[in-house]
């Protein structure tokens, strides 16, 4: 059971008693909690929404109330707003919740939840199935999308971009243009921007109101300016400028203070020498930034043999004491966690990869199969052209597109998915329908620590919730959000023995977690202190300390 403090709408904890009695037990926030901000999910356990959950949530309704009272359709009206939820702090029951209540005003005609790729809507629906089963429909096509518009019984609609974006332009004329629509775009900081934003708010939707939900929103910092890229080219622009104002922020800090999630414990590995050999944790990176580098097979192969030599220590894996956790939980968190916690490894590209897959396999070929890590690898077609390459370091890869893979790599995958099939008698492959399937298995397995190291491009590094995984290996360039997306894939909360997230870089990341924890939290050193753990070295040497102070004799 989690406990929370009551605050205020700036997430200021309230503790003098009388002045928690005086807003928490007054008649209409009480009657607002136990009637609106309380969900039983579907297996009978009561979540009751946190303060900043509320906070934003009604925000987000009183826009919607104004709007659609006063019938104030100007351009400025329509972008209703912003919510800044760092990632892993419960946006999705957040979105949930605002939805669903947004659902029972009868001035509201659809409200659409859009998510920019297929498997974060396979993710979105499988998470609001959890608290209440059938509230909202999904569409696996654009033929499905358009009957659910049609049907005043389908008032939540969870889809894509894609699907909406292609209904839209062969369907100009549609009645739906006309009625009132609330638009929630989830994790708005990518495919958002440029084209299908004017498709929706320039070309389609007459009386709508659109907000964002993101944990790492686009600041003029990170939108790109600074390359010049042209707006007509797709340009990123802020999260303001496309959704409005900022309705309501909790942050990092804030989220790891209050133990919604856990802060991050990063080792920077030296994985290039003059011969390419792998140093000692405790050093720093050298500079790897050629794509000669980052695919160089010695190198490959060293940090493969690292990662077999190492994985135990990060992941608990036949660590005594947890495992005794595990035997005597009272949840029965045997069903599936068995050995450990889980991890990803995200790489710089498809052709990486698959040589680290191969890898493992040829290093693992003569172990027992019980003494094997079970190694799964997934990637899709992405665009080279992309410009979140230029912001970010990730590309949306979208599993709707897998045949557009060229065939060398789409050979691969189906050999990978080939192992995955012996591995879990299976049997999918990277025809399409086929490998959508083989996505939810992937991510259910996932899920359920079944799988020991998912071999990753861009998948699962955004939007993706897993508690039991707690390692993330990188061997690829992410910056801004990319790179806070990225480790926040560690970071859920599971027991008293997952303590922090562990993020192991094997190139040189410094720089940007520096960056990206000034840009995405209150730009001092009290968050960086908050939110990365201190290493061995720094409690037996000394660190500076979140008031700037250097601290000493740690051990003594």
């Amino acid at each position: 059971m989690f406990t929370s403090y009551w605050s205020d709408s700036k997430n200021k904890p309230i503790h003098d008693i009388e002045d928690f009695t005086s807003t928490f037990f007054r008649k209409n926030t009480l009657l607002n909690i136990l009637t609106k901000y309380c969900v039983f999910t579907h297996d009978n356990n009561l979540l009751v929404m946190r303060p900043y959950q509320i906070a934003a949530t009604e925000k987000i309704i009183s826009k919607v109330n104004n709007v659609f009272t006063y019938k104030t359709f100007n351009k400025q009206e329509k972008k209703g707003g912003f919510v800044w939820h760092t990632t892993g702090s419960g946006k999705t029951l957040t979105s949930f919740k605002t939805a669903t209540l947004l659902g029972e005003n009868e001035k509201v005609k659809k409200i659409l939840f859009v998510v920019d790729r297929k498997d974060l809507d396979y993710q979105t629906i499988k998470e609001y199935e959890k608290y209440q089963k059938g509230a909202v429909s999904s569409n696996s096509n654009t033929t499905e999308l358009k009957k659910n518009l049609e049907d005043d019984n389908k008032k939540i609609i969870v889809t894509t971009i894609q699907k909406l974006s292609k209904f839209i332009k062969s369907n100009s004329n549609h009645e739906i243009y006309k009625q009132n629509t609330v638009l929630i775009f989830d994790e708005c900081h990518r495919s958002q921007f440029g084209e299908f934003n004017k498709l929706i708010t320039e070309k389609s939707f007459k009386n709508f109101i659109i907000f964002g939900f993101t944990g790492t929103p686009i600041f003029l910092d990170n939108s790109g300016h600074k390359k010049n890229i042209n707006i007509d080219q797709k340009v990123l622009l802020t999260t303001e400028s496309i959704f409005g104002v900022l309705l309501h922020s909790y942050t990092i800090p804030e989220a790891i203070k209050d133990e919604k999630v856990l802060p991050f414990r990063i080792h920077y590995v030296n994985t290039i020498k003059s011969n390419y050999d792998i140093e000692n944790d405790d050093q720093k990176v050298m500079a790897i930034d050629t794509k000669e580098a980052l695919e160089n097979i010695k190198r490959i192969s060293k940090i493969t043999e690292y990662i077999l030599k190492n994985y135990d220590a990060p992941t608990c894996r036949n660590n005594k004491k947890y495992l005794t956790y595990i035997n005597n939980d009272n949840n029965n968190l045997t069903r599936y966690i068995n050995n450990g916690f889980n991890s990803i490894l995200a790489t710089h590209s498809i052709e990486s990869a698959k040589m680290y897959y191969q890898q493992f396999k040829e290093q693992q070929k003569d172990l027992d199969d019980n003494k094997k890590l079970k190694v799964a690898l997934i990637y899709s077609y992405s665009s080279n052209d992309s410009i979140e390459d230029n912001v970010s370091g990730i590309i949306d890869e979208n599993n709707e597109m897998v045949e557009s893979l060229d065939k060398v790599s789409r050979d691969f995958l189906d050999m990978a998915i080939s192992d995955y099939n012996k591995m879990f008698n299976t049997t999918y492959s990277t025809r399409s329908d086929s490998f959508n399937n083989y996505y939810k298995d992937f991510s259910n397995r996932l899920k359920k620590n079944e799988i020991d190291i998912a071999i990753v491009v861009n998948m699962f590094l955004t939007g993706f919730d897993a508690p039991t995984l707690n390692t993330i290996w990188i061997d690829k360039k992410v910056k801004q959000h990319g790179l806070i997306q990225t480790i926040s894939r560690t970071n859920r909360i599971l027991n008293s023995i997952k303590s922090h997230g562990n993020v192991i870089c094997f190139v040189n990341l410094e720089k940007q977690v520096n960056e990206a924890i000034s840009l995405f939290s209150n730009k001092n050193n009290i968050s960086a202190n908050i939110i990365i753990m201190k290493t061995l070295k720094e409690y037996c040497e000394g660190y500076i300390d979140e008031y700037g102070q250097k601290v000493t004799d740690t051990m003594n």
